[in-house]
């Protein structure tokens, strides 16, 4: 295969861990709206994405015991990745989901300027018109508007958005000698076991009945662990910063699925917006260094 197919394989590859992390949103809110609870949620997608993940290290024959010396460190980053889901619940617990969402999205900007400050990207012009034209894109296909907000849900949103900057940012530089699957597998089954021992302590989570539920559940579980997945194992191979500014189509992806599944419209100034943000996103691929 010539190098420039294989170098265009990852990217491809994070246009899909876009689409099914939005396939996800879409699915999550079938699930919330037929009674299941956000900790339900939590806990099936994170021990699914974990299951997935040592099956995968079963058929490489890679084992995960003993546990490597750099196991530990790889617990900060699914306390992160924890963290990040229980802010973003609660930032939109307490903002309309727009707005919440919009600051959550402030963390291809953080990842940037911490990747810059960490010496691993330079700082260009280029980047900073695409971060700044793809989120003025995401305020157009979010629909925000100005309105009152509550201080402790933008505090959560951001709580969230440099969480998960964190864990992208140093999900490599935490536990370089372990190889991505590994890696990201203790990530996840550290997040999957901190959603398990609050459900048990809590008794909160409940599965619903047959029916739309049951599928909202089980749909955003397998779309949640594949891009989540998916995500972290192309990460090495694309950087943050680039992986961050792909994952800007995740939700225009989300905005396109409500409206061809749930019938959700879309105005002019949301169809402007996404091509605002996909516009962005392709500009800086193709205008990339070779």
């Amino acid at each position: 295969m010539p190098a420039s197919s294989r170098a265009l394989l990852p990217l491809l590859g994070l246009f899909g861990v876009a689409a099914s992390l939005g396939a996800g949103h879409v699915c999550a809110r079938v699930a919330f709206t037929h009674g299941v609870s956000v900790l339900t949620a939590a806990t099936a997608r994170s021990l699914l994405a974990a299951a997935l993940l040592l099956a995968l290290l079963r058929l490489q024959r890679t084992p995960v015991l003993p546990l490597p010396r750099e196991f530990p460190r790889t617990l900060l980053l699914g306390v992160l990745i924890a963290g990040q889901t229980a802010m973003i619940q609660v930032a939109v617990a307490l903002l309309p989901v727009t707005i919440a969402l919009l600051v959550f999205y402030t963390y291809p900007f953080f990842t940037g300027l911490a990747s810059i400050l960490l010496g691993s990207e330079r700082f260009s012009w280029r980047l900073a018109a695409t971060l700044l034209a793809a989120f003025v894109g995401l305020a157009l296909v979010l629909g925000v508007s100005l309105q009152p907000v509550h201080p402790l849900g933008i505090a959560a949103a951001l709580g969230a958005s440099v969480a998960f900057t964190a864990a992208v940012v140093l999900s490599q530089r935490l536990a370089p000698g372990l190889g991505a699957p590994l890696r990201t597998f203790f990530m996840l089954a550290t997040a999957a076991t901190i959603f398990v021992a609050v459900a048990a302590a809590t008794a909160a989570v409940g599965l619903p009945p047959a029916g739309a539920g049951a599928l909202g559940l089980a749909g955003l579980a397998v779309f949640y662990a594949a891009g989540i997945i998916g995500f972290f194992l192309l990460l090495p191979m694309l950087g943050p910063v680039q992986a961050t500014v792909v994952l800007n189509l995740e939700p225009v992806i989300v905005a396109t699925l409500a409206w061809a599944a749930l019938g959700e419209a879309l105005t002019p100034p949301q169809v402007l917006g996404a091509v605002t943000v996909v516009g962005a996103v392709m500009l800086f691929q193709l205008t990339g260094k070779r």
